[in-house]
């Protein structure tokens, strides 16, 4: 259909449109590899330190401080927020770890928003590069009397690749956004059960207000 062009020489053809769409491929890409590893490392810092800290709390609190403040985790931070507020109301200590724990689900949201707007725009880019070919094509199709059909549907073919590269962009930054942010549900809510077992520890241990 197009005269033995390769697909270099087709998205060539697709104009400026493509060409920003390539590079918003690239940076959905980084961002979603880039995001994959902060969950993961995220995962591992709630699973991995949970039960450390059930066994280091068998010789207090202060000795689970001290392991907290030593490793990279979010669920230690989470432990260190209330471990400040120790002494205080159970309101008091649950508002500072809910407070902490939101701060680290924030850090998994971090360029959500940019991979979303990837997702929701690149189609739209892609059919403004299409709108644009097509009027190209019937501009020459106007100045070039007598064009046979072929060449015209050609033209029309090649505009399309503009809408065809939006829709390659937009469909795994779309589904990639959507597994995140569900993701960002679960981790926030594993998170928030496993901090509330040293709520707990904390009243227990007599450190709330009578």
């Amino acid at each position: 259909m197009f005269g033995g062009l390769s697909f270099i020489g087709l998205i060539s053809k697709g104009g400026a449109t493509v060409i920003v769409l390539g590079l918003l491929s690239i940076v959905s890409i980084a961002l979603m590899l880039e995001r994959a590893r902060a969950f993961t490392r995220f995962r591992k810092g709630v699973r991995d330190h949970f039960e450390p800290l059930k066994k280091t709390l068998q010789s207090g609190l202060p000795a689970v401080a001290g392991y907290s403040g030593g490793v990279d985790s979010p669920l230690c931070r989470v432990f260190l927020a209330g471990y400040e507020k120790r002494g205080k109301k159970k309101d008091v200590i649950e508002g500072a770890m809910e407070l902490a724990g939101r701060r680290e689900v924030q850090r998994l949201e971090k360029f959500l928003g940019v991979l979303g707007t990837i997702g929701s725009t690149a189609p739209f880019i892609g059919l403004f590069g299409t709108v644009l070919g097509i009027i190209r094509a019937f501009s020459d199709m106007a100045l070039t009397q007598g064009a046979s059909p072929s060449a015209v549907a050609d033209g029309i073919a090649e505009a399309l690749v503009a809408t065809a590269a939006g829709l390659f962009v937009a469909i795994p930054a779309v589904a990639a956004y959507n597994y995140f942010v569900r993701t960002v549900a679960k981790y926030s809510l594993e998170l928030e059960s496993t901090a509330s077992e040293f709520t707990e520890a904390f009243l227990s241990d007599g450190l709330e207000d009578k």
